[in-house]
């Protein structure tokens, strides 16, 4: 089956599929800011978003049925086959589709000869868990066993369920349903390479970095010293990494705060010394003064994340990141300008920089600044929307 094109020189009608995950976060974030600037390009948006919480209300279906429909959901897919004819869609959108909207959608877009443009957040289809982890071993992308390695340690949500999607996408791949993606769009230039090295449809790669809709520089321009985690609690954002840093009697009068939820928060909560502040997930007027009053904001992943906004978040705000050396933050994080990267998990250096920029409020200003100058000149809408044409027009889903 080869892929559908487009032939037609007008704006786009984008239908965008997405399935919400259990607990919010920046991906969701990112799908509602990609639909806003395809709106504000010029194109026509239908949104169909579900949600896995639909799978664990009263009405759901029953725990022994879910896997299946997670292969292929009859009545999901029959309300999306409804709204593309009603909607008249020339390209459907894909960002996550398990387990709600299920993995046959590619099968009907093919039916329907309908192109499709995949948003890859993360290193799912080759890797069932998304973060290429098998217990705490992070796996190589080329790696022959990558699937193995991971159903053995359950990376997502246990053996059986992880040996379930990883069947999934392979069956997709065997019969040819991945032939309706003209193109696959990776967050990052290092995402992009790392899909290249697992051999996923190197010819239809492409990278475009998130854009942000960049408020007003802050007016309080104040600075309280504490440092400032942002984002969800689990291994592979490096928290464990963190909480076990401030142990260090060198930064026993430096103050961090963390603030975000997730499956470990209740357990390092406990580990924590005094001066670890936890605030739990954050937003609206609370974040933003979080941000002002702080030294920088850390970004610790121990595993090559593929693009994290909130080096932007950080940058609006005036303020520097400190972020692991990996995945796609060097394109977003300038060494010794705009902040500092780190080896990932490397304690004696993470030490130095909070250290040097804890004694340093003027450094600390003048990073951020930069940062902010950075954030206007390469991230903003309108510059996002004209590399997505180029890439809808690279695939022949735009001419």
């Amino acid at each position: 089956m080869n892929s559908p094109t487009l032939s037609a020189s007008r704006p786009l009608r984008i239908l965008q599929v997405f399935n919400r995950y259990l607990q919010p976060g920046g991906e969701e974030k990112s799908v509602a800011r990609i639909a806003s600037d395809l709106e504000s390009g010029g194109h026509t948006m239908a949104r169909f978003w579900r949600e896995s919480a639909e799978w664990q209300q009263p009405g759901a279906p029953p725990k022994w049925k879910q896997p299946f429909l997670l292969w292929r959901n009859p009545a999901v897919l029959g309300e999306l086959r409804r709204l593309h004819e009603s909607f008249r869609a020339d390209l459907w959108l894909l960002h996550n589709v398990v387990p709600v909207v299920s993995l046959d959608v590619y099968r009907l877009a093919g039916e329907l000869r309908t192109p499709i443009i995949q948003w890859l957040h993360n290193y799912r289809p080759f890797s069932p868990s998304g973060n290429m982890f098998a217990g705490r071993e992070l796996l190589k992308p080329d790696d022959p066993r990558i699937v193995w390695k991971e159903t053995l340690h359950g990376s997502w949500n246990g053996r059986i369920l992880t040996a379930w999607l990883a069947m999934g996408y392979a069956r997709l791949k065997r019969r040819g349903d991945f032939d309706s993606v003209s193109a696959w769009v990776a967050v990052s230039e290092q995402m992009k390479q790392i899909f290249a090295r697992a051999c996923w449809f190197p010819d239809r790669l492409h990278a475009l970095p998130h854009s942000w809709h960049a408020q007003p520089a802050p007016a309080d321009t104040r600075d309280d010293g504490y440092f400032l985690f942002l984002g969800r609690m689990v291994e592979s954002k490096g928290v464990r990494f963190l909480v076990e840093l401030w142990h260090d009697p060198g930064l026993r009068e430096v103050e961090l705060v963390m603030a975000g939820d997730g499956p470990l928060a209740s357990e390092l909560r406990a580990q924590s010394p005094p001066n670890v502040r936890w605030v739990g997930h954050v937003e609206g007027d609370v974040k933003q003064k979080l941000k002002a009053g702080c030294r920088a904001i850390l970004f610790p992943s121990i595993w090559p994340e593929p693009l994290s906004t909130v080096a932007y978040e950080a940058y609006e705000a005036n303020k520097p990141m400190l972020a692991s050396n990996q995945g796609g933050m060097p394109e977003v994080v300038m060494h010794g300008q705009t902040g500092f990267l780190l080896p990932p998990g490397d304690g004696p250096a993470w030490r130095q920089q909070i250290i040097q920029l804890a004694q340093d409020a003027a450094l600390s200003a003048r990073l951020g600044i930069q940062g902010r100058r950075w954030l206007d000149a390469e991230v903003s809408p309108a510059r996002w929307v004209a590399r997505f044409d180029s890439i809808a027009r690279q695939s022949g889903c735009l001419r």
